[in-house]
């Protein structure tokens, strides 16, 4: 008789490769070995092995976002199931459709003592979309017990784009002979585009009066369409984040490369829109959300965060996509604002740009502006980047303009944490594109167990390590002031300096590395397709940095002035 374990386990992978599942990321243990000899005899889902279960959470998320499609990460019973819990969090807040499997004890020996066991019910709390705690299979399991499950979870993680956890009890023995038959193919429930939304009303508010349009993270690769035809419509302006996906590739001639910075100047103050209509999540940029924030006498339309305002600031919520809302807007406006509302910011855009261009010009190499700028720049076209949570992905917004290379740009922005930016990096690359991480020295110190997977994985991700021995980020902040907190401590608990050389850790997990100090060095190895897994460090200071970010932000609003 076949090993009941086993029959669902085989049922379960077959019907989620049958829903399009096409990668699972497994770590090692005992009682999920169900599962592991289940999703290894289906061959339609490739299997990765990994060692960490934090690195391989995080590593689910990038092969989910870089591909579309749901990624399942499978562990063991215990303290292995909590380390996905940072990976699950950021699933939930960057809207990433992550399945997660974690293998626990029979009902009966919860709570008793056993070796090995946790409450793993709930573990993640509110965090995922759907949570089944499973039966444990017995004689009466089939294998479409599996199928049903499968059907449930992948159709939730689709609905709500976010994580699923299926916590599968299995009692011993966990493996034993017999022939498992394969179920009958799963036929994947059809998805059904919510009507379009009548925004007529909307509309009205908005038909010939001067706009701005706001876009956040997005993981919509049908949004640059939809708010060019906007754009176009309106006649607005368009200040997009680095993760909006509408600054790199066919972007809009109404997308504006420099809208932190112009933000910054106090451009919103002096060129003050009638409305701004916002879509998807909250932007990285401070000087944009404290803006808005700030001034909720002006007409905002939030769409695309199922209701959620975290400036408290909009005046209409629209519980529909940020697509959706675009391409509604787009049709029902009569009439845009006149050409010389863009063309005010337009002007400003490019002298920005240039103002910038110019401080950053005349800034040592290595600096952190500078090397922002080259990555953008000068990554390989089709290239995916995935932006460390802190300073990089300011450093992006900022510095980065926009181009027409085709770049599919990432980043931790749910929860905004440091944790997981290499594996989520390294996840992306395992989808078959290069991939690039581009991250501060303690996002790549919290990190470093992915480095040996993607050694052994042999995967084309090129780490870009910008080490300035500690926390940059923090010296941008109140903080920092010596009136407030004393340098020392500052600086031992905020600070914190490691002095890790990274290029010889990497080394000694099987990476190949180098130090570079000149730019065109870094331009040169961007654009050479990797063979395999790569690190480059740069070493900066952070005083220096932040010198230059005031440095640049002066040059910006002088320009302006003059």
């Amino acid at each position: 008789m076949a090993n009941p374990n086993l029959v669902f386990c085989h049922g379960l992978a077959a019907a989620l490769a049958d829903l399009g599942v096409e990668h699972a990321c497994v770590s090692p243990g005992s009682r999920n070995t169900p599962l592991i000899a289940g999703f290894a005899g289906e061959p339609r889902i490739r299997k990765w092995p990994i060692l960490d279960e934090r690195s391989a959470g995080f590593f689910g998320i990038g092969l989910a976002r870089a591909t579309g499609k749901p990624v399942a990460v499978i562990c063991t019973s215990g303290s292995a199931a909590a380390e996905y819990h940072p990976a699950v969090i950021e699933a939930r807040q960057s809207d990433a459709p992550l399945l997660v499997l974690t293998a626990d004890r029979p009902p009966e020996l919860r709570g008793v003592g056993a070796a090995q066991t946790i409450d793993q019910i709930a573990l993640y709390g509110s965090s995922p979309v759907l949570f089944v705690d499973a039966p444990p299979p017995d004689d009466s399991t089939t294998a479409q017990d599996g199928v049903a499950l499968a059907t449930r979870v992948v159709a939730a993680a689709r609905a709500e784009s976010g994580p699923v956890h299926m916590n599968l009890p299995f009692r011993e023995p966990l493996l034993g002979v017999g022939s498992i038959s394969g179920p009958a193919p799963v036929t994947p429930p059809p998805t059904q585009e919510p009507p379009s939304p009548d925004l007529g009303r909307v509309a009205r508010r908005l038909d010939g009066r001067r706009g701005l349009i706001v876009v956040g993270r997005s993981n919509d690769p049908g949004l640059p369409t939809a708010v060019d035809a906007l754009a176009k419509a309106t006649g607005a302006p368009v200040i997009a984040d680095p993760l909006s996906g509408l600054r790199y590739g066919a972007t809009s001639d109404l997308v504006l490369a420099c809208g932190d910075a112009l933000a910054t100047a106090g451009l919103l103050d002096e060129l003050v829109p009638d409305y701004v209509i916002r879509l998807g999540h909250i932007p990285t940029s401070k000087s944009v959300w404290g803006w808005l924030e700030r001034n909720p006498q002006v007409l905002q339309v939030l769409a695309g965060t199922a209701g959620q305002d975290a400036t408290r600031s909009a005046s209409e919520l629209v519980p529909h996509t940020s697509r959706t809302v675009a391409t509604a807007l787009a049709a029902a406006i009569e009439s845009a604002t006149s050409e010389q509302w863009a063309r005010s910011w337009l002007t400003a855009d490019r002298i920005a740009a240039q103002a910038i261009s110019e401080s950053v010009d005349h800034l040592p190499f290595p600096n952190e502006p500078a090397i922002a700028r080259l990555v953008m720049n000068h990554a390989s076209n089709g290239a995916s980047i995935t932006l460390g949570s802190s300073m990089p992905i300011r450093d992006v917004d900022t510095f980065g303009g926009k181009n027409q290379r085709n770049l599919r740009v990432f980043g931790n922005r749910g929860t905004n944490g440091i944790d997981g930016v290499a594996s989520a990096a390294t996840g992306a690359a395992a989808a078959g594109v290069q991939s690039i991480a581009l991250l501060g020295d303690v996002s790549m110190f919290h990190d470093l167990n992915i480095l040996g997977t993607a050694a052994q994985l042999d995967l084309p991700i090129t780490y870009v390590v910008i080490n300035n021995d500690g926390g940059g980020i923090f010296h941008f902040l109140p903080q920092a002031q010596p009136e407030l907190l004393d340098p020392a401590v500052f600086e031992t608990y905020l600070g914190t300096p490691h002095g890790t050389d990274f290029v010889a850790v990497a080394r000694a997990l099987g990476i190949a590395a180098e130090r570079i100090e000149r730019g065109e060095d870094l331009a040169a190895a961007l654009q050479t397709e990797p063979s395999g897994p790569g690190l480059y460090e740069l070493r900066t200071d952070r005083s220096a940095n932040l010198a230059a970010h005031r440095s640049a932000a002066a040059a910006v609003e002088a320009a302006l002035r003059s």
